[in-house]
């Protein structure tokens, strides 16, 4: 499956896990690694790069595709996904042109508000890149922090004393076959 991208540890079952690999899709086991069945593999996208289950409840798990590295083979994926029967079926729910998510955060205050750090793509400008933020549990999207058509968010994390506060970070990834800039505009 190549590298493993996330590991995502069911918060109301440690019996159940999800592997997310950077090119070979999910993986779930529900023994605490025994056994792994595959659980993406009709999906839009094989590289992934991170796995949230909700900790209200344990059928609701979002998926990012494209994988979160910067390295020249690294693959791109389709946007998000979201299961609501714990990885039986998938339902894309946005950001088809990010190409590399970077982190996804569900608000614990309401599982309905989500949070997504999109890298967006590697080898050219533009895309969805930002921070990305839904508030009725991936109907609808708002880019919530673009800082230019170069750089994006690479991850994201709540304040442990305020969830009002986020923090993220961010920085202008664009690759060549020959190269990588990775030096930030000094106007962004």
């Amino acid at each position: 499956t190549g590298r493993v991208a996330d590991v995502e540890i069911d918060p109301n079952n440690p019996s159940t896990w999800y592997v997310a690999s950077a090119f070979g899709g999910l993986w779930k086991t529900t023994n605490r690694g025994i056994d792994f069945q595959p659980v993406f593999d009709e999906g839009g996208a094989f590289s992934l790069c991170c796995v949230v289950v909700d900790p209200r409840n344990s059928n609701i798990v979002w998926l990012g595709t494209g994988e979160n590295a910067s390295q020249r083979s690294a693959h791109f994926g389709d946007g998000l996904y979201k299961s609501i029967d714990a990885g039986k079926t998938w339902r894309r729910v946005g950001l088809e042109t990010s190409e590399h998510i970077g982190k996804i955060i569900i608000d614990p205050r309401n599982s309905n508000t989500v949070y997504v750090a999109s890298q967006g793509p590697l080898f050219s400008a533009g895309g969805q890149r930002g921070l990305y933020k839904t508030p009725d549990g991936g109907a609808t999207w708002t880019g919530v922090l673009t800082i230019s058509e170069n750089t994006g968010v690479s991850d994201v994390v709540f304040d442990p004393a305020n969830a009002d506060i986020l923090y993220a970070s961010a920085y202008q990834r664009r690759r060549h076959v020959f190269s990588r800039h990775a030096v930030g505009d000094r106007r962004e």
